[in-house]
């Protein structure tokens, strides 16, 4: 309740204020300014019944300068521009006790510089603290140097005081002194606890990241064993299945059921092997290989796994790329993204046409797989045009492309290529994957 009360006329100042630093020195300004209302009140009080003029109208005017800054910090006075005022305020009474009313030094006045002095260098900084306490010390330098006689005595208080009025200034400068040490150490021993706390918390997250990272190294040569197993475990038996299928094709043209294992067999290959290759690219996070590679014929070629499948929907496949057509890039990871993306257009299309064709422009060349299926959803193609990794959110597109348009769409990172997919006229989609030269 007390220090509600004092702290009342900083209340907006410290309302704004998150800085720990900064809320002590604002809680300084307030208790030295309720601190000075007090006290020069008594100062005003016994003056008069001392019956010492001069130092009561010096009091009363103190006082009435003392509430007007009151008034002034409770109205949200800011509070670096209040302690400037404050220091001035200080050098006031300093240089009219040393030139005006004293005619020299006194204890109090000494009190004075000292209080200037740590005030400015706690309230304000270093470079305010050596500006106000060469202020402060300014008037002793002149005082010397012109010669005045400083005598063997220095008095208590300012002349015609008594023992209670120096009891009370000698009182007031010793509790700004005190209150300014307290809050500054105050607030320097909480920064350091809350520092010891943001330490004690890094320590513990840093040791959860390394005990993170240690299973994230163990999952990384787990899932590296796991993917040579794959490749050898797998694509082998799926190799000599494509062959032996193939074999039985050729030598048996009239059967149907052979020939569609075959094709299938021979797609299924194929799709795992450019996912063991996306995969491996992933984990090994090897350095991409550029090459110069032939779209004509690798457009071929992902034109005859695809072959059987196109036949069951009623598709055909064109290939308008030019022969002689070459790029330079890494046939494995342009090959997977060709062949995702024959893959989607002839799942969305039925009993109409694929094709492949190229534009030459002068900083990029366009290889673009064309479809005359229902079109693509604007949220997916939207996606594709966009920088974005993740999935669309819309589950029939998710459940549509599976993970093949996100294959796609890092792959072309790796290769230093971009997607774009329009419309295609007059009906379907038209995806390009569009190199740099």
């Amino acid at each position: 309740m007390i220090r509600s009360i004092l702290e009342w006329p900083v209340r907006k100042q410290l309302g704004g204020e998150t800085n720990i630093l900064n809320r002590a020195r604002i809680k300084v300004l307030s208790y030295a300014l309720n601190l000075k209302i007090l006290t020069t009140t008594l100062l005003l009080i016994f003056y008069q019944l001392e019956n010492y003029r001069v130092q009561a109208v010096r009091a009363a005017v103190l006082l009435t300068i003392v509430i007007i800054y009151y008034i002034a910090v409770s109205s949200g006075f800011q509070w670096r521009k209040a302690a400037h005022a404050a220091m001035l305020i200080f050098m006031v009474i300093i240089w009219s006790n040393l030139y005006v009313f004293q005619k020299g030094f006194d204890v109090v006045t000494l009190q004075y510089i000292i209080v200037v002095s740590i005030a400015a260098f706690y309230g304000l900084g270093n470079r305010w603290g050596i500006f106000y306490s060469m202020l402060a010390i300014a008037p002793f330098i002149v005082f010397v140097l012109l010669g005045r006689h400083l005598g063997g005595y220095i008095t208590w208080g300012p002349h015609g005081s008594g023992r209670i009025t120096i009891a009370i200034l000698l009182f007031q400068n010793f509790t700004l002194i005190m209150l300014i040490n307290y809050f500054f150490f105050s607030s320097f021993y909480e920064t350091i606890s809350d520092l010891d706390a943001r330490r004690d918390e890094l320590r513990a997250s840093l040791e959860s990241l390394e005990e993170s990272q240690r299973k994230l190294e163990t999952e990384y040569v787990h899932q590296k064993h796991l993917i040579a197993s794959i490749s050898h475990d797998i694509k082998s038996p799926l190799r000599f299945l494509m062959t032996t299928t193939g074999r039985l094709a050729r030598n048996h043209p009239d059967m149907a059921t052979v020939r569609a294992i075959s094709q299938s067999s021979y797609r299924l290959y194929h799709f795992m092997k450019n996912l063991l290759e996306y995969t491996e690219f992933r984990y090994k996070n090897s350095n991409v290989q550029f090459t110069y590679l032939d779209l004509n014929e690798m457009v071929e070629q992902k034109f005859a796994i695809f072959a059987q499948d196109a036949e069951v929907n009623a598709n055909r496949f064109v290939n308008e790329v030019s022969p002689g057509v070459i790029i330079k890039n890494n046939p494995q990871l342009v090959s997977i993204i060709l062949h995702n993306l024959i893959d989607n257009a002839n799942k969305a299309t039925n009993g109409g046409t694929i094709s492949v064709t190229h534009q030459d422009f002068r900083e990029e060349v366009h290889l673009i797989v064309n479809d005359t299926g229902p079109g693509m959803e604007s949220a997916v193609s939207e996606w594709i045009n966009s920088e974005s990794m993740q999935l669309p959110a819309n589950e029939n597109a998710s459940q549509n492309f599976g993970m093949g348009l996100l294959i796609v769409k890092e792959v072309s990172t790796l290769i230093r290529a971009r997607l774009l997919a329009q419309p295609n006229q007059p009906i379907g989609t038209s995806v390009h994957i569009i190199f740099l030269k």
